[in-house]
């Protein structure tokens, strides 16, 4: 089940754009942030059986080079694990679009899922946030991508998910989610690195 549009979480508000992200990372934690590595904060949510996350990571390239991968959908197949196709079904006049993600899930081998991406960018900063529209195994998925620039020419990103799975017969596979969210953000970056470099 991949977290790219199953497990994300709360639409992100335009102020939101003005807030600095590395202050939400724990003090203790922004050397390993500053050294490339994935900082995670999980939160308990009352009556969901899976935690809020927010993996937050810096990235090797621009923040353009980060918006615009990950609004790429056609190219979302090759680079992120488990996905299988990412179709762009509908653009609405408000300027959201309805994407359809086909991923690989154990099990069942393959499902689909629609998500509504809402988009707001201000100069550097941008977020894309997502709200399930239809899925067989989540009741609810809402999730947000918020990029900002870190120092340089480098990117600070928070990959924010919550997902209410439909049965409790999934609620179990709540590891695996975290493991696929990490996947997920180091795919991003990876591909936005190479992206960059190979513009340079």
């Amino acid at each position: 089940m991949n977290p790219r549009a199953i497990l994300p979480l709360a639409l992100i508000l335009s102020a939101s754009l003005h807030a600095d992200l590395v202050k939400e990372v724990p003090k203790s934690q922004r050397d390993e942030l500053a050294e490339g590595q994935t900082v995670v904060k999980s939160t308990d949510v009352a009556g969901v059986p899976w935690p809020q996350l927010s993996l937050y990571r810096v990235v090797n390239a621009p923040p353009d080079v980060v918006s615009n991968l990950f609004t790429d959908y056609d190219s979302a197949p090759s680079y992120t694990p488990g996905v299988i196709q990412a179709q762009v079904i509908a653009t609405n006049p408000d300027g959201t679009k309805d994407v359809r993600y086909t991923v690989k899930v154990p099990v069942i081998q393959r499902t689909s899922y629609v998500v509504r991406n809402s988009y707001l960018k201000q100069g550097n900063n941008f977020t894309v946030s997502w709200k399930l529209i239809q899925s067989p195994l989540a009741k609810k998925s809402d999730g947000s991508l918020r990029i900002e620039p870190y120092d340089g020419n480098r990117t600070l990103m928070c990959y924010t998910n919550l997902c209410v799975p439909i049965t409790n017969m999934v609620a179990g596979l709540k590891n695996q989610a975290l493991v696929e969210a990490k996947n997920t953000v180091l795919a991003l970056a990876t591909e936005a690195e190479r992206r960059a470099n190979k513009a340079q």
